[in-house]
């Protein structure tokens, strides 16, 4: 196996560093958004938060991919980890999707009272 260029591990220290930076100001981000949601008196406060969650997901599993890409030996390593992050991703979206679907029709139903 090469050797890694001592500039390129650097780089990579630089990089897992400023995503660290990035992951906490995501973090106080999104704390700071459920606290106003968990406050709201609006009827929609509940699906907000659980869209909020499914983004936050979303936002730690790009991170993740960082994370993994930084650490990446070569190329092919590289597309193995991006190709596995689509695939789980997809997969995140349909079960969201489905949830938010099944979300929707349940404060649906509840705007119309039954006769």
């Amino acid at each position: 196996m090469a050797e890694i260029n001592p500039s390129a591990e650097k780089f990579r220290t630089m990089l897992g560093e400023a995503l660290g930076r990035l992951r906490k100001a995501n973090a106080e981000y999104f704390e700071l958004l459920e606290k106003g949601l968990s406050s709201s008196p609006l009827p929609i406060a509940s699906q907000a938060k659980e869209f909020c969650d499914h983004m936050q997901r979303n936002v730690n599993a790009t991170f993740d991919l960082g994370d993994k890409l930084i650490q990446a030996k070569d190329m092919q390593d590289a597309l193995k980890i991006q190709s596995e992050f689509f695939q789980d991703q997809m997969r995140s979206l349909t079960d969201q999707a489905r949830n938010m679907g099944e979300s929707a029709m349940k404060a649906a139903s509840g705007m119309f009272p039954k006769a």
